[in-house]
């Protein structure tokens, strides 16, 4: 594969979100599902008090725990939905063992880590590991036609 050398020195500083939007790990799942809602955004990484990356949360995860019925607008499937989302935090579905990057490793590392698990976003964290950014394969794509 020929990849331009303007993107090989590229690090994942130069094409991250940063400051991206996190959410705390005890945060109801109905204020995620409202954050997904009102925000263009697929994914949220959860962090603890100090900031530290605890997970990330993508929209199909809180799709696939609501009721089948929610595509249907079933009263009683918008009750359940309502319940559920309120009694439950991020910590409980958000995917614990998440793969991150740090700002300065480069885009290339990035491709093959979305290349070789099918992930579609992966957190920046700093030395300490709290989050600073979050980069998709868009975003990857977006540098590559950039240049």
């Amino acid at each position: 594969m020929i990849i331009d050398s303007a993107i090989k020195n590229m690090k994942v500083q130069d094409a991250m979100t940063h400051n991206p939007l996190t959410v705390h790990q005890r945060t109801s799942l109905l204020e995620v599902q409202s954050l997904f809602e009102s925000e263009p955004i697929h994914h949220i990484p959860v962090v603890d008090d100090s900031g530290f990356l605890m997970g990330i949360i993508s929209k199909s995860d809180l799709n696939l725990i609501l009721d089948w019925g929610t595509r249907l607008n079933l009263k009683s499937s918008l009750v359940k939905n309502e319940k559920l989302l309120n009694s439950n935090d991020a910590d409980s579905i958000c995917s614990p063992h998440v793969m991150a990057v740090r700002p300065e490793d480069s885009l290339v590392y990035c491709f093959e880590i979305f290349r070789e698990n099918y992930f579609r976003s992966l957190p920046v964290v700093d030395d300490e590991g709290k989050v600073v950014g979050i980069i998709t394969p868009y975003d990857l794509m977006v540098a590559a036609f950039s240049q």
